[in-house]
């Protein structure tokens, strides 16, 4: 029987007045990757913060190698063999990868060189085992997001790492890069640490687990050994009620001939003769070879860059990419970007939903109320938003109910086009449907949309048309 590298028993967390975790129990054993999931808000980051010393539980007991510990101490539970990597992790990007990877190292003996000889030994040895082939004399600042996280985790398995728990880092990994991923934590495990892969998307959590326990409301609604992964048992576990919603499907045949959106000719430094459009009723995904996401794309629409040439037109008008977002967001552009990171955390949900069309909304100095009123009521009744949550800052609803105001305040905005950045980053199966759906309505309401991700299953499964791009051109383009 393999023994048990960590123990809760019956932990609970209250954060901001909400019951968290209510009696969680769970045990991770030797060489074992344990997949963690569940929907947004079930508790799967917190309990992953406390089992790495970041938060300390409010109840509960904890057992490392089964001894008592105490969460709430980072330095503690490190010096046990436990390390947490987020998304974005604990790195000195003015350091090299070597020196970040050395500089936490327990009982570290002065020496005139830094990092000292037989440091640099074990570096190269950790290297070659994992099969991880990178310049560990660049500094961390030249590194993508992918490769921040393959430094944090070498530094964790360079510090004999008993158990390391990777939280929610693969939002924005292409397939190859999640591919690289499982097979560094397999060799990982195979060398005799576990690993804890917390994650919301359930293709990629049982894709090399062991085990599978689904979170619910903070408590463990079922442990799944690999023979039994089944994605609908695990969707049925995380919604609880065992009725699962039906994924809502892209609409198909809503756009026109008419070309809402064209660019001409774009010229730029990173752009030479670019050409596309965006009809009316469609959604349109961008793909460029050389980049994990388009972001010169993003740029374009985003006022960030300087043409020398081209021109840019929506329904028909042209448009002065040079005065920036603002004046986009009247010509008719919305944004979303992270959906937590479109919101406005102190304003009510009803005051987000509104804040871009208070222009259109307002009558000289007075708002007028009647009219927002009715347009709120009316987007309450099709998305089922309790009317009691409207009031609420928004940092206090549900991230369902957060997600909907980054979308649809740009519905209620008329926006014409919508330029969509990695929307599904972080959202479970409940909140796909929720952009899924909104992709629809901009569909119906003959608007059009831009949407850029790192993933390019997921822009074939929601876009109508991809444009491939390569050295600052089209290539290709793709009818779906």
């Amino acid at each position: 029987m393999r023994n048990e590298i960590l123990k809760v028993v019956n932990v609970g967390k209250v954060i901001n007045g909400t019951q968290v975790l209510k009696g969680l129990t769970l045990s991770v054993y030797e060489q074992e990757i344990l997949g963690m999931t569940g929907l947004s808000g079930s508790g799967k980051s917190v309990i992953g913060e406390i089992l790495s010393g970041i938060r300390s539980c409010d109840e509960g007991q904890f057992f490392i190698a089964a001894k008592k510990s105490e969460s709430g101490s980072v330095r503690r539970i490190s010096e046990r063999g436990i390390y947490h990597i987020s998304k974005n992790p604990c790195l000195f990007s003015c350091l090299t990868i070597e020196e970040n990877i050395c500089l936490i190292e327990h009982g570290l003996r002065t020496d005139l060189y830094f990092p000292a000889k037989i440091q640099k030994l074990t570096i190269q040895e950790a290297l070659r085992s994992l099969d991880i082939h990178m310049n560990v004399r660049a500094t961390v600042n030249q590194l993508s997001l992918y490769e921040k996280h393959m430094v944090a985790i070498l530094r964790a398995y360079y510090q004999h790492a008993k158990l390391i728990i990777i939280d929610n880092i693969t939002n924005d990994y292409t397939e190859e890069e999640f591919k690289r991923l499982g097979n560094l934590l397999l060799k990982i495990r195979k060398r005799g640490a576990s690993i804890l892969f917390i994650e919301s998307m359930i293709d990629r959590v049982v894709s090399f687990t062991d085990r599978l326990v689904i979170l619910r409301n903070g408590r463990d609604e079922g442990i799944l050994f690999r023979n039994d992964y089944n994605k609908n048992i695990i969707m049925k576990m995380m919604v609880g009620d065992y009725s699962i919603p039906d994924p809502v499907e892209k609409n198909a045949g809503n756009s026109s001939n008419h070309v809402l959106l064209s660019a001409l000719d774009i010229c730029s430094r990173r752009f030479h003769g670019l050409s596309f459009s965006v009809n009316h009723g469609e959604i349109v995904g961008f793909i460029e070879e050389e980049k994990i996401i388009c972001t010169d794309i993003l740029n374009l629409f985003s006022g960030n860059m300087e043409l020398s040439g081209g021109t840019i037109r929506i329904d028909g008008t042209e448009l002065n990419i040079k005065a920036g977002r603002e004046a986009m967001i009247k010509a008719g552009f919305g944004y979303v970007d992270y959906y937590k990171n479109s919101i406005f955390p102190k304003l009510s949900l009803k005051d987000n939903l509104t804040i871009t069309s208070l222009g259109r909304l307002t009558s000289r100095t007075a708002i007028r109320s009647k009219l927002e009123k009715a347009v709120v009521k009316d987007l309450l009744g099709r998305l089922a938003i309790p009317e009691e949550n409207m009031k609420k800052p928004i940092k206090d609803t549900s991230n369902k109910e957060q997600l909907i105001a980054a979308l649809y305040k740009w519905i209620l905005n008329r926006s014409k086009v919508v330029v969509l950045n990695n929307i599904l980053s972080g959202t479970d199966m409940i909140m796909h449907n929720i952009v899924v759906q909104f992709l629809n309505e901009l569909r119906e309401r003959e608007c059009g949309a831009i949407l850029l991700s790192p993933n390019t299953k997921e822009l074939y499964e929601l876009c109508d048309r991809i444009y491939i791009l390569r050295e600052g051109k089209v290539i290709d383009m793709r009818i779906i």
